[in-house]
């Protein structure tokens, strides 16, 4: 797969996700107010975003050809980076 489709794939997957379960900030807040209360330590948005990535990275180490793994890591990469840069933009 060329690396623009597995861009355009993420796109879409983020769309997709968008439609079934909300935007993905709603997600990635109350994600991060569970880890933040688990680990007892301030976790942010866009790092729990960033931990999804390295979910994904070390689940390439298993099965590198799997293409859902670099989709997904790419889509948590531009998640983490608009919850990191934007205040409230919408995704779908």
């Amino acid at each position: 797969m060329l690396a623009n489709e597995i861009l355009q794939s993420a796109t879409d997957t983020i769309g997709q996700r968008g439609l079934s379960y909300g935007h993905p900030a709603d997600n990635m807040r109350r994600t991060a107010m569970l880890l933040s209360a688990y680990l007892e330590t301030p976790i942010h948005d866009y790092q729990v975003a960033g931990i999804m990535v390295l979910v994904k990275l070390a689940r390439s180490l298993e099965s590198a050809q799997q293409i859902d793994t670099w989709i997904d890591m790419a889509a948590y990469t531009a998640i983490a980076g608009q919850l990191a840069t934007e205040e409230d933009e919408l995704y779908v």
